[in-house]
């Protein structure tokens, strides 16, 4: 039995032969059943001295399991203990289910019976039921023995067995979670880290080399607070775990996890999703909503109030008066009209519909259009300037969104200049490009600031603009169409004393 048991690690092939192997020179009859999950008995394995009987006692076994309490099976396995019957037949009616069962039973004409439980590691597995078929001789106390020993043996091959196959388990799924997009890291009953999957290293920034073996508060920052809002289930399907979406400090950054977790007896299972662009995307379209309204509120208050005003009867009003408040109504759908076209454009480049057709251009003329354009808007204290010298190659770009580009930069100095100044638009040639250099000596951008400016809906703090407002998407709409155009597009600003946007574009080819 024990050259048997060692030849293969599956176990109900090895328990089959086992049961085969024992009959007839230990018993008339052998049954094995194991242990399920959920507490029910599963019978592996049976063989009777007589070899038609040996699928009729399967069947017998899968139709009437040994569910009984008094079952010598369930007190086995319940008791821990081997069970010895001198003589089944006293005992068919404490393992019947019913009088056809116990018919069946007493057919199989067993004589005497022992019944040993399969212990390993103070855990039950199953139980061997060995019965005596006359003409063999029953059972006595050294069979009983014997029996154990043979149990015992088999109770170490069975566990084996299924370690080897859980490690193999557990190891597929070590590798499976190196390829998953999901973070999943696994804390011991002192909260050490025990696993750490690639996605989990990236999150964190910490690779799974330093990360395995420390205490998960030394690389997940305040991360009692964080375990705290994390419901912990008893099970997977338990529902009690749902994730919940948590800020995380990642090295000084915030980024926002949606974390379950499930407890086991060697630990707890924390999987996590890195839910930060999702959440940006969501404050941005509240950024939008907030942006949007309150840039829309000021014109339209304005217009509303002009043409209330006009509407009186019981005010006589100049002519200068009325053009004043016309002009008003004006300059503020016109203001109206380029929040509108903004929000259109940064739609249309999200949406990628936003065509570009690539052309030679005359860079020199472009600038001095644009700066034409604006200036009856500019007030007296701006000085508008173009600096382009004669003999400049032409540009490869798309006149209409090249336009954009300049109109929106130039018409930034302007606004950012709140006390006057000269805003120059420069053109020149540098190598194989064309570049613009749009200077203003305005308010300046804080050098922490250069690269968000560039983003949707981004604006300065109201309190270093003195107020001065915007929807946040001009700069994003020249960055998005420059990109478009094989360009580039810069700033330059200590923050003081104004600013220098730089935009860089191919040279046509001749």
């Amino acid at each position: 039995a024990s050259d048997l048991l060692n030849q293969t690690l599956d176990y109900e092939h090895t328990l089959t032969a086992l049961a085969e192997m024992a009959v007839p020179t230990l018993a008339g009859q052998v049954v094995i059943d194991l242990v399920e999950d959920d507490g029910s008995l599963r019978c592996v394995a049976a063989a009777h001295s007589d070899p038609a009987k040996s699928e009729y006692l399967r069947d017998l076994r899968r139709r009437y399991p040994p569910t009984a309490e008094d079952h010598p099976v369930q007190r086995a396995v319940r008791t821990g203990e081997a069970v010895y019957l001198a003589n089944v037949q006293e005992h068919v009616d404490e393992m019947a289910h019913d009088a056809d069962h116990a018919s069946e039973i007493r057919a199989l004409a067993n004589t005497s019976g022992i019944v040993v439980p399969l212990i390993a590691r103070g855990r039950t597995l199953g139980a061997i039921q060995l019965g005596t078929v006359a003409p063999q001789p029953r059972f006595t106390q050294s069979d009983v023995e014997l029996a154990i020993e043979l149990a015992r043996r088999a109770s170490l091959a069975l566990d084996n067995a299924r370690l080897y196959g859980e490690a193999q388990a557990r190891a597929h799924a070590a590798a499976a979670l190196e390829f998953v997009d999901d973070g999943v890291f696994l804390l011991d009953g002192d909260d050490v880290i025990r696993l750490w999957n690639p996605a989990a290293a990236q999150t964190f920034r910490v690779k799974a080399a330093k990360a395995l073996g420390r205490p998960a508060g030394e690389l997940i920052r305040d991360w009692n607070a964080v375990q705290d809002r994390i419901r912990i289930a008893s099970e997977p399907s338990s529902g009690v775990g749902r994730a919940q979406t948590v800020p995380v400090d990642v090295q000084g950054e915030e980024r926002w996890l949606s974390i379950s977790a499930v407890r086991f007896p060697g630990g707890t299972v924390y999987a996590f999703r890195d839910l930060t662009e999702e959440r940006a995307v969501d404050q941005l379209k509240s950024d939008f909503v907030a942006t949007v309204s309150h840039e829309l509120r000021t014109p339209l208050a304005a217009i509303y109030g002009a043409a209330l005003t006009l509407q009186r009867n019981d005010v006589r009003l100049e002519a200068s008066q009325r053009d004043g408040l016309l002009d008003v109504v004006a300059s503020e759908a016109d203001r109206l009209a380029r929040i509108v076209n903004d929000i259109l454009w940064a739609s249309r480049l999200d949406s990628g519909q936003m065509g570009v057709s690539i052309e030679s251009c005359d860079a020199a003329k472009l600038a001095r259009q644009v700066v034409e354009a604006l200036r009856p808007h500019v007030q007296d204290a701006v000085e508008l300037v173009v600096d382009a010298p004669e003999g400049l190659p032409e540009v490869a770009a798309d006149p209409d969104k090249l336009r954009q580009v300049l109109t929106n930069l130039v018409d930034n100095g302007v606004k950012y200049s709140p006390d006057g100044g000269r805003v120059l638009v420069a053109v020149t040639h540098t190598a194989n490009r064309i570049r613009f250099r749009i200077e203003d000596k305005g308010l300046g951008i804080p050098a922490a600031e250069h690269d968000r400016i560039f983003e949707k809906f981004f604006r300065l703090d109201p309190s270093m603009t003195r107020g001065v407002g915007g929807t946040g998407l001009g700069l994003y709409i020249c960055r998005e169409l420059v990109y478009r155009m094989h360009g580039r597009i810069s700033v330059a600003s200590d923050g003081r004393s104004g600013s220098t946007f730089t935009v860089e574009l191919p040279v046509a080819s001749s």
